[in-house]
This record gives C-alpha cells, structure tokens and sequence, in this order.
C-alpha cells in the first residue's frame, strides 16, 4: 500500500511536466508553420504551464526532495524554498520578478516536504 501511494505521489509531481511536455511539442509543430498564429501560442508560453515554470517547481521539488532523504527531516524541503525565493530576489535586482516563479517553486519544495514527511513516517 506503501509503495502505491508514493508512486501516486511522484507521478502527481510529474503530472506538470509531462502536461508541459505534450504543449511544448504542440507549441513546436505549430510554430514551424510560417502561417501560424503566434497569438495562439503565447498564452502557453508565459501561462501556469509554461516551461519556465515547470523547471522552478521541477527543480525545487528536486532539491527539497535530496534536501529531505539526506537529512530525514521534511524540513529540510524548506532549503528548496529558500532557494527559490532567492533566486526570484535576485532576479528583482534585474527588474525580472516573477511571483509565479517564486510560487512554482515554493509548491515544488511543499510538494517535496510532503513526500519525505510521508517516507518518514
């Protein structure tokens, strides 16, 4: 039962990325048309599944998740987190913030957290 419900916690993280995936191939066919509307491809680039965001939250998750098996504390999810809000600081510095940046992140390493605190248990 275990082991069940990790794997429907791991593909529940993945989800985002293979959804971002499927786009990015749609978003590719449609911009080797010379003809094609780029207005239709926007909203894909700069939405909640665009693939900048899916690379926060993949990496945070990533990072909380490593965080988190090596010192067997889902706090330590939380230094994915931190990661994150200084990598959007950073970027204000430049005038690049992004609050949705910083919100895919901080759900990659939430999500993270809750995979460790449930391994641990």
């Amino acid at each position: 039962m275990r082991i069940r419900y990790v794997s429907f916690v791991v593909w529940l993280g993945l989800a985002p990325l293979l959804a971002g995936a499927v786009h990015a191939q749609a978003a590719a066919d449609t911009t080797r048309v010379e003809s094609a509307d780029l207005r239709a491809v926007q909203p894909w680039l700069s939405g909640v599944l665009a693939p900048d965001k899916l690379q926060h939250f993949s990496l945070a998750f990533s990072l909380g998740l490593a965080f988190g098996v090596m010192t067997a504390e889902p706090a330590a999810a939380g230094g994915a987190a931190v990661l994150a809000l200084g990598k959007e600081v950073a970027d204000s510095r430049h005038g690049r913030f992004d609050g949705m940046d910083l919100t895919a992140g901080l759900i990659g390493a939430g999500c993270a957290a809750l995979l460790i605190a449930y391994l641990e248990r």
